[in-house]
C-alpha cells in the first residue's frame, strides 16, 4: 500500500512538470501595414484628411497627425498583442518577411473604439 502512494506522488509530480510544455500557446509575430490601416479605418482617414484640408502650417500639422495616428496604432496593437499572445507586432517594416497580417483587425478595432 505504501508503494502505491509513492508511485502516485511521483506520477503527479512528473505530470505537473510536463503539463506546461503542452499547454503553452505558441507566440506569433504580427505585421501591420500602416497604409492599409489608414485606408481601412474611417477614424484614421479623417485625421489624415483634416491635415490635407488645411493649407497653412502643413509640415507641422502633418507631423502632429502622423504622431497621433501612430499613438492610436501603438495603443491598439498593444491590446491586440496581449489578447492574441503575439510576441511582437512589427509596424510598416517592408524588410520583415512572414508573420500574420493584422492590419484589417486593427482598423476595425480603432473604428469600433472611436465611433
Amino acid at each position: 500500500m505504501h508503494y502505491y502512494r509513492k508511485a502516485t506522488a511521483v506520477f503527479i509530480i512528473v505530470l505537473t512538470l510536463i503539463m506546461p510544455l503542452f499547454l503553452d500557446k505558441e507566440e506569433q509575430t504580427a505585421v501591420v501595414n500602416l497604409d492599409q490601416v489608414v485606408a481601412a479605418s474611417k477614424h484614421l482617414s479623417q485625421i489624415k484628411q483634416a491635415v490635407r484640408d488645411k493649407s497653412e502650417k502643413r509640415e507641422s500639422s502633418l507631423r502632429a497627425a502622423e504622431k497621433e495616428i501612430m499613438k492610436i496604432l501603438r495603443r491598439e496593437a498593444e491590446i491586440i498583442a496581449a489578447e492574441n499572445s503575439y510576441s511582437s507586432i512589427i509596424i510598416d517594416q517592408a524588410v520583415y518577411q512572414g508573420g500574420k497580417n493584422i492590419s484589417q483587425e486593427i482598423a476595425d478595432k480603432i473604428d469600433n473604439k472611436y465611433k
